[in-house]
Order: structure tokens, then sequence, then C-alpha cells
């Protein structure tokens, strides 16, 4: 027995609630053996004195097990039933000493008193859910219904009932001792249910409940068990006392030692374990309504007539539940105005959501101007400075949004860092507005950050409303096509240029899906001789019996529809293919292939991935291949930047594209792995000009010397800028002065060509 209280577990739990069954087995086989039998009067207490003391036993078992609030719930338990077990020992004493009966029965009940408040006081400490008062209003309300319920059935059950005739003194204890465990059984419903218990398991509790019922039950069974003077109530009550304590501790135990399980989300508008469990009490104080209105009706029918008592218990009762049905339309009338509050509104900022935004314009019909914008550059600034960061910018720009706006517009978060304004009446330069007051930094976490935003705006009025917010995100995008820190204003005309993004957009789906899409080649020649060292892959598109789509009309749109991504994996498959087959041919004297990588593609974790599949596919080398990005596209750092690193990391080249038309920084080619610099052509052009005109160029070619890099002059169109860009350093060049771009096929008959010269 002291390795069950040393050594808890859930097994020993299990073995005490045995041991409960079989006190209990014990005691209905000898009760019945002894309604049949003579057998002598104490025949039943020892069995009685080992159930109690298994309960004190068994609640020390859950207290070694749990911490915290359980903990001490279930050692006040361990107290109060070892209370009991002194007093079952005091009655059983009385039994047998028949001399000193009343002296001890006297102190049994005063045990089974101070046990009794004992439990309740544990019961009491139980910890509730903070909640407020008018949370808590309801719980009460069934408390009340409850407790007059239960009043309304003992006192008609002890009226109906003759008391024991044991002293005065000991008929009070005995029935305070059964209006306790009434009020703890109603404690225990209250808790368990209705004000929730912290940490402590349900379960638990709804074994314990029961208990409260059982005093009374014995109370009123009393005169029936006197002809058989060996079976006392409580060697009836204590063995199923022990059981059910003994239940209580086994699923307590079980949960106090299981490994903590991941907590499980359950998203509002469902909720269904939580309903579950509040349905579930809930049903009590309707039971004993159910169970009240039951004994009045057959009281009624019984005597003809309700007695001062139950007649006005059953008003009090009444006039509760009638309390709590109005409560609780007020609870749900308060809760479908949050639900709806909560479904209108966004959580991080606290503006209106798209759904108050698109309904409060279809309520309108005066002109009104609806302006929408969005942060320039978010997602790469989010992913940089992290969400928390990236959050308190979204509520800051909110603010600065709402300022600007005014008094009697409606701003709202329409879609992660997009926002909208309702404003009524016409606003001339509502969009300009918005523009200009991002290009202040914005105070975000003690330390400012300049974002800027694009905006688009449309006015109207009548019919056209509705219609507004759509107008305004395609003014919108029209900026976006223009780059960044713009304001468009909405016309007929962005209606058909976003439809015929739109329908060029399903064309570009349909284009990759049938192969209209083509790669040629532009050379990069090695100077002064023009020997071709590298190309370029350029992509075209000849949809089927139509003219050829120039790059600068389809490209944007596949970049702002998502369809660079799937183009892109396709290039560079398609030039991986093509690179593989010069390599197998020509060996190490094949072309290194430049591939075209947009600022979209570089956000996307896939890339590398797709890098290294083509070249395992084909059976590249990797040194065989060189990225070309842009500046803008690295220069905020970033998931792009991590990107870059990690194509680096697989063995390709990487390419500053279009270099000094950007964000230029020298700290970037610091920070970005690239090996070559491509001069953009407007700087080539000055080349044969004065000093002050080749000096970008100049110190360009010197600045990737320097730092090890190559440096390719793109846009060469004659003999003398070749020239002069030789004499200023230049070893590499790529123009038309040197060749077109032309099919692969046409790449072999200029490797034969010992100079690539037009």
């Amino acid at each position: 027995m002291e390795q069950l209280v040393t050594r808890p577990s859930p097994r020993t739990a299990a073995a005490l609630l045995i041991l409960a069954v079989c006190w209990l087995a014990i005691t209905v086989v000898l009760g019945f053996a002894g309604i049949y039998r003579p057998v002598p009067p104490w025949l039943l207490w020892p069995i009685t004195v080992a159930a109690a003391g298994t309960t004190a036993l068994a609640c020390r078992t859950a207290a070694a097990t749990g911490a915290g609030p359980v903990r001490a719930f279930w050692r006040r338990l361990t107290v109060a039933t070892g209370v009991l077990t002194a007093g079952t020992v005091s009655q059983a004493g009385g039994v047998a000493l028949p001399a000193a009966s009343v002296t001890l029965y006297q102190l049994a009940a005063g045990c089974y008193v101070v046990a009794v408040l004992l439990a309740g006081i544990a019961l009491v400490r139980l910890p509730n859910r903070r909640r407020g008062w008018r949370a808590n209003v309801g719980p009460l309300l069934d408390t009340g219904i409850v407790a007059v319920a239960v009043a309304l059935v003992v006192s008609h059950l002890l009226g109906t009932s003759s008391v024991p005739e044991s002293g005065r003194v000991l008929t009070a204890l005995m029935l305070v001792i059964v209006l306790a465990t009434c009020g703890a059984a109603v404690v225990a419903l209250v808790k368990v249910g209705v004000t929730g218990t912290g940490r402590l398991l349900r379960g638990p509790l709804w074994a314990l409940a029961p208990i409260g019922l059982l005093p009374p039950a014995s109370w009123v069974a009393g005169p029936f068990l006197r002809q058989w003077p060996h079976l006392y109530p409580t060697v009836v009550v204590l063995p199923v006392t022990g059981v059910l304590i003994g239940l209580a501790v086994w699923l307590q135990t079980r949960a106090n030692l299981a490994p903590p399980a991941a907590p499980r989300v359950q998203p509002l508008a469902t909720g269904t374990g939580r309903r579950r469990a509040w349905r579930k009490i809930s049903a009590v104080p309707y039971a004993a309504v159910a169970v009240t209105t039951a004994m009045m009706l057959g009281v009624t029918l019984d005597t003809g007539f309700l007695s001062p008592g139950l007649a006005g218990g059953s008003v009090v009762m009444t006039v509760l539940v009638v309390t709590r049905q109005f409560m609780a339309l007020l609870d749900n009338s308060t809760l479908l105005d949050r639900l709806d509050d909560q479904a209108h509104h966004d959580d991080l900022t606290g503006l209106p959501n798209r759904r108050f935004f698109t309904a409060a314009l279809a309520r309108r019909t005066d002109l009104s101007t609806v302006a929408v914008c969005d942060l320039d550059g978010f997602a790469a600034l989010n992913d940089r400075l992290g969400d928390e960061a990236g959050d308190a910018l979204l509520r800051a720009a909110a603010e600065r949004a709402g300022a600007v706006a005014g008094d009697g517009a409606v701003v709202a978060r329409l879609l992660g860092d997009e926002f909208g304004v309702l404003a009524p009446g016409a606003v001339p330069g509502l969009a300009e507005k918005l523009v200009a007051a991002f290009r202040s930094p914005l105070r975000v976490d003690s330390r400012d950050l300049l974002v800027t935003v694009t905006a688009g705006v449309a006015t109207g009025g009548g019919e056209a409303v509705p219609d507004l917010l759509r107008r305004a995100e395609v003014a919108l995008q029209a900026a976006k096509y223009t780059g960044a820190d713009r304001a468009r204003e909405h016309s007929t005309a962005l209606d058909a240029t976003a439809a015929h993004h739109a329908e060029l957009a399903a064309a570009l789906r349909r284009g990759l899906d049938h192969g209209e899409f083509r790669l040629l080649y532009q050379p990069i020649v090695e100077l002064p001789g023009g020997v071709l060292t590298g190309v370029e892959a350029l992509v075209r598109w000849q949809p089927a019996d139509q003219p050829v789509v120039s790059p600068a009309e389809f490209i944007p749109v596949a970049e702002h529809s998502g369809l660079i991504l799937d183009l892109g994996a396709w290039i560079i498959d398609a030039a991986c293919a093509d690179a593989a087959s010069w390599q197998l041919r020509h060996g190490a004297n094949g072309p290194r292939v430049n591939i075209n990588v947009s600022a979209r593609q570089l956000l996307d974790p896939d890339l590398p991935g797709t890098v290294a599949e083509a070249l395992h596919r084909h059976g590249l080398t990797p040194d065989r291949i060189t990225i070309e990005i842009t500046e803008t596209a690295v220069f905020a750092g970033g998931a792009a930047l991590d990107t870059v690193r990690e194509l680096r990391e697989l063995g390709v080249g990487l390419a500053l594209d279009d270099f000094g038309t950007g964000h230029s920084s020298l700290t970037l080619l610091r920070t970005c792995p690239v090996t070559t610099l491509k001069v953009d052509k407007s700087f080539i052009d000055d080349v044969n000009g004065t000093a002050e005109q080749e000096a970008i160029a100049s110190s360009l070619s010197t600045i990737a010397a320097t730092l090890g890099l190559r440096a390719v002059a793109e846009g060469v169109e004659t003999r003398d800028q070749a020239e002069r860009l030789h004499a200023l350093g230049y070893r590499y060049a790529q123009g038309y002065f040197f060749a077109r771009p032309v099919p692969a096929a046409d790449i072999d008959a200029m490797l034969a060509a010992p100079v690539l010269l037009s």
C-alpha cells in the first residue's frame, strides 16, 4: 500500500478504483444476505471503514500527481475524506459499543458536517475563467434555478419522511449534512460546466457531483432500511461514494500524467466543442425544472393542492427561468452584434474591411470618390523586418490614410497592404494627396520607415457608384505599370487597356500550353577580336495566325498576372537544353548562356530548385549558365537576396543587368554575390564624347576590374564604340554592331567564325 502512495501512476489510480468497486460489491452481497438471514449489526462496518479509507488514499494519489490548482483541490479533498473516515470509525464504534453510542454518533455527525464543509470549500476554491459581471449573470441564474429545484425536492422528501429519533442534536446535525451535501452537489454542477474549472478536468467533477445526492437519498430511505439493523444509511452510501471518488481520481490521474497534447484551434464560426460543453451543463437547470414540475404535478394529483412552500418555490423558479431566457436573448443579440462587427472590420488595423466598403458603396447614389492605394515593396520589406514590424507598418499606414481622407470618408483595409478611401462628392487630387502623404516617413516601433504608395482613383454618381471600386483598382493597376510612387485617375481608355491585358494574360496561358514561345540568342563577344563567348536568351512570342507580340507588351502582363513564373520556368528549361547541346558539340568553347530573371521570380522560393532541376535534366554544368537580375529586384534585400545567394551556391553565374539605371549602390556589389556587371546602353552611347561623358563608363570598368567582376558593355552599335570601350578597359561587349538576336541553330555557325563583326 505504501508503494501506491509513493509511486502514483494511472495503474495506482486504477487499482484503487478496483478496490473501491470490490468494497461496494462485498457490501451489496452481504447486505442482501442479511435481508434473508439474521446477521450482526456491525457486519458491514469494517467494509465501510475500509471504503472510506480507500477514498482518502485515492484523493492523496490524485494530489500527488497533480500541480497547481489541481493539486490544491485534491489535497483539500484528501483532508475532507480523512475527516469522513474518522467519522465513519466513530459511527462504527457507536454500533459496536451501545453504551457510548450517543456520544460517538454525535462525534460522527460532527465529522460528517466538517467533511462536507471542507469538500464545499474545495469546490468553491476551484479556479474560474476570468469573465465580466455580465457573463456571470447566466451562470448565477442557472445556479439559482438548480438550487431552488433541489430545495423544493429535498424539502418535500424530508417533509414526507419520518425523522430518526436519536436526539435533537443528532437530528439537526443529520439535517445539516443532507442540506450541505445538496448544496455541494449544486456547487459541483455549476463549477464544472457553467463557471469553468481552469485546468481541472470536467470529467472528474462530473463523477463527483452525484455524491451530493446520496445523503438525501439515504435520509429518505432511512425508514425503509430500519427494519434491517445492519443496513445503516452510512454503510449504503459510503461504498458508492468510494466508487465515484475512485472514478474521479482515475480520470484525474490519467490526465495529470498524460503527455501534453497539441492545442486544438477551433474556428470562431464553428466552436463545436465549446458549444457541446455548454449545452451539456445548460441541460442541468432545465432538467431540474422538469423534475420539480413532475414532483409538483404528482403532489397536486395526490393531495389536490400545493403547500405554500412548494407554490412559492415554483413561482420563484418560474421567475428565474423567465429571467434566464431574457438574458439569453440579450446575450445572443450582443453576440450577433459582435460577430457582425468582426465580419465587417479588420482585426489588425481596426478599419472596415472590403465587405463593409462594398456594402457602403452599394448603398450610395450621390456623387462619390473612391481611391485605392497599396504600399510599394511591402512584401520585401515585411520579409526583411519580420511580421511584427510589418503589422505595425500596416497600422501606421492605416492611420496615415485616415488622416488624409478626413472626416466623413470611409477608410478600409481592402486586401493585404491595399487600402481604400470612399469620400462623398468629387475630391480632386485625392490619389495624389495619398501618394504625397506617404512620401514622409512612417513612425514604426521607434524608427522611421519610408514606404511610398501607388494609387488609383475614380469619381462618379448614380448607378456608377457601386462600380467605383473596380474602376479605382483598374487605375491602380495602370499606375503600377508605370512604376511605384505614382497616381492615376480612371478613364474609359483604362477599361479597354485592362480588358486587353486580361485577354493577353489568357492568350499567354494558351501560348504556354501550345508551345507558341521560342528563344533567340544575342551574342556576347570578347574585345577586341569579337570572338563569341556567350549569349543572352531572349524570349519571343508569336501566337497562332497572329503577328509577333513584343516582349515589352507581354512581359509586364506576365509579371502582374503571375504567369511569369511558368514562363520563366519554360525559358530556364529551354535555355539549359540549348546550352547543353552546345556544350556537347563544342565542349569548353561552347557559349555561356545568360538567362533573365524578373523581380517576381526572385520572390519565388522554388526558383533555385527550378534551375537545379533543369541543369540536372539536361546534364549541364552550372558554370555554363549566368542568371541576369536587376538592381531594383535585389536592392531591398529580403527574400529576393536570399534566392540570389541560393542560386550562387548552385554554381551558376550572376549578372547585374542594366547596371547604373536602377537603385545603384556600391554596397550592393558587396552584399549581392554577382560575377558580372552589365553596363547599361545609356552610358555606352557617350563613350566617344567628352571626358566627362566617358567618366561613368570608365569608372564602372575600373570598379568591376578591382572587384574581380566581368564588365559587359551593352548596346554597342558602332566600331568606334567598340574600340573606345576596349581602351577604357572593357573586355566583353554586346550589341547590334556584333549581331542581332538569332535562333539557336545560327549560333553554331557563329562559333565557327574567327571573329564576329557586322
